[in-house]
């Protein structure tokens, strides 16, 4: 037996709807039923002799690299929980394991004085209390080891985690000041951060204060309070905790679902952008559609009038809103490229709301009444319609918005006023022209992601091509291999290959340039049609050299992206 990975869950999550503790494992395919088994016991007869209430639920969940077991524990709880757990693991690796026997007895009670101290260290009644109290109000509540609040945004009340407030008879607390605002959950495989950021200008030009979280920081308005990765429930309670914000975007990763759970409750709004093989054996999600039903989660957070909106062009999101129980209580908005979609026209024969693209335009359409709401020509991401994966998010985000209460003259003006330049959307279709040639920064680092921006430069006339690549060394090779298959599609003139030796995690230097060089050697370049760079600034330096009147260049940058641009927005000023 090897355990791989212990972790608390903190909310609504894949395993379950309530807060829970979660064990990796690999154990030997022979034994797993009788060591799951041992473990279930295990952790209920720690949780009697601790005299603690029995989980609501102890399961498992068996997978192609091992299983996962958990079981749901007080928030108050969880950190002592998972030491529980992995103790009960221990007891079922014992030999002398037998159910009910003295010799298990003996074996559990020699763990359970520790556990009994570490869950009296832990437990805080008051925020229990506070948690029941706050579900009988139907106010929000959020948690974490140092605060907690009730209510989101403008409304909400923030207390120190040992500093709370009574909610007994003589409470001074006005139930009624905590409040919800608008909000939504985006999550996807790609397009998320794009759709998220749309979404929030959409809304800003409507008149809100909007808070939203994602993979390249927190924004409450027009100020960024912190950058990097906050996909996760740590982003959302930033967003919902700060006192400017009236409605909130929260981008949720595969990461943060799988990790943490989902960071909030009561959505109005879901949207599923697309799903496409992404960190494909990480957390037991092994396969595309454990990724989907892994992205599904997002339902979780739905409020009773929530609505989850879906990409009908997806075939396995499509597949999976048809296996029972899915998607059983939630109101389905569905958007698509074509009009003639089969879900759109069912959705729509059915009286929903349905977002579609037809003749170069936009649309919403409830029942007989179809509303335009722009030209694809005139949504600036869109590229003239060259970027069919910017339609998608630009349709994506006018269901989204429109569901929260946008109206539909407002989404138009927000699709025209998003330009997709370093600060509106950094790294993403960011196009610059230098030389006179055409240039697109993209973070593209999927094959689905990659598809999308070769297909769009595919689309540009061009004298020559030219490709800058790099990658990370937590991909396989098979998954380099199929991104390099993609970069050349594009026919390139010449490769440019760059280290990334921040992100080697575990790989030797030059191992990844190697490996991309041999691919595109295999697929008809030459080796002197290969150019090997350090970083990616010296790569982008190496094809602004390079460029010319009337070249497309792809530059894929996975790293120094700020960096990247600099150089290109100076070679732009150099040229007057």
């Amino acid at each position: 037996m090897t355990e791989i990975d212990s972790r608390r869950v903190t909310g609504a999550n894949f395993f379950c709807d309530e807060p829970a503790v979660v064990i990796d494992v690999s154990f030997p395919d022979s034994g797993q039923e009788e060591l799951i088994k041992r473990w279930s016991l295990a952790v209920a007869e720690l949780h009697t002799m601790l005299g603690r209430p029995a989980p609501a639920l102890i399961s498992h969940r068996i997978h192609g690299r091992g299983q996962t077991l958990f079981f749901t524990a007080p928030i108050d709880a969880l950190y002592t929980s998972i030491d529980l757990a992995e103790v009960a693991l221990k007891i079922a690796s014992d030999s002398n394991f037998h159910a009910a026997s003295e010799e298990t007895s003996r074996l559990v009670s020699g763990f359970v004085a520790v556990l009994q101290a570490a869950f009296e260290e832990e437990a805080n009644p008051g925020l229990l209390a506070l948690q029941a109290k706050a579900a009988g109000h139907k106010v929000p509540f959020l948690w974490d080891d140092d605060y907690v609040s009730l209510g989101y945004g403008k409304s909400r009340g923030l207390w120190a985690i040992d500093d709370l407030p009574e909610t007994g008879p003589d409470t001074n607390l006005d139930w009624q000041q905590f409040d919800t605002i608008p909000l939504a959950f985006i999550t996807g495989t790609n397009g998320k951060s794009t759709t998220t950021r749309l979404a929030a200008q959409i809304l800003g030009g409507a008149g809100k204060t909007v808070g939203f979280s994602s993979t390249d920081g927190i924004w409450a308005g027009d100020e960024c309070l912190d950058r990097g990765d906050y996909s996760g429930p740590g982003g959302a309670r930033e967003v919902l905790r700060n006192p400017k914000v009236d409605a909130a975007i929260l981008e949720v990763a595969r990461g943060g679902l799988l990790r943490r759970g989902l960071g909030a409750a009561e959505a109005d709004a879901a949207l599923i952008t697309n799903v496409a093989e992404d960190h494909l054996g990480e957390y037991g999600i092994n396969t595309l559609d454990e990724l989907i039903a892994a992205k599904f989660v997002v339902r979780k957070s739905l409020g009773a009038d929530g609505k989850l909106i879906l990409n009908a062009d997806d075939p396995g999101i499509v597949a999976y809103t048809r296996s029972e129980g899915a998607v059983a209580g939630h109101e389905i908005i569905w958007f698509s490229l074509d009009c003639n979609n089969a879900q759109i026209r069912a959705a729509r024969d059915g009286g929903s709301t349905v977002y579609f693209a037809d003749k170069g335009i936009l649309f919403s359409q409830s029942g007989d009444t179809r509303t335009k709401i722009c030209h694809i020509a005139d949504i600036p991401i869109c590229l003239n319609g060259y970027a069919t994966h910017n339609i998608y998010n630009a349709l994506a985000a006018s269901a989204l918005t429109h569901t929260l209460g946008v109206a539909i003259d407002q989404v138009s003006i927000g699709l025209q006023n998003f330009v997709g330049d370093k600060n509106n959307n950094p790294g993403r279709g960011n196009m610059y022209f230098v030389h006179g040639a055409t240039m697109m920064v993209d973070f593209a680092h999927n094959p689905h992601g990659l598809n999308a921006v070769v297909d769009t430069l595919l689309k540009f006339p061009a004298k020559r091509r030219l490709v800058m690549l790099g990658h990370a060394g937590d991909r396989s090779n098979a998954d380099i291999q199929k991104l390099t298959e993609v970069a050349a599609r594009l026919n390139p003139d010449l490769v440019i290959i760059y280290e990334l030796e921040e992100y080697l995690r575990g790989r030797a230097i030059g191992e990844i340039p190697a490996l991309i060089a041999d691919v595109m050697i295999r697929l008809g370049l030459d080796k002197e049609q290969i150019v090997l760079t350090t970083d990616p600034v010296a790569a982008v330096k190496h094809a602004v050299a390079w460029a010319g009147e009337g070249d497309v260049l792809l530059l894929q940058t996975l790293g120094d992206r700020d960096k990247v641009i600099a150089v290109l927005e100076s070679s732009a000023k150099e040229m007057g």
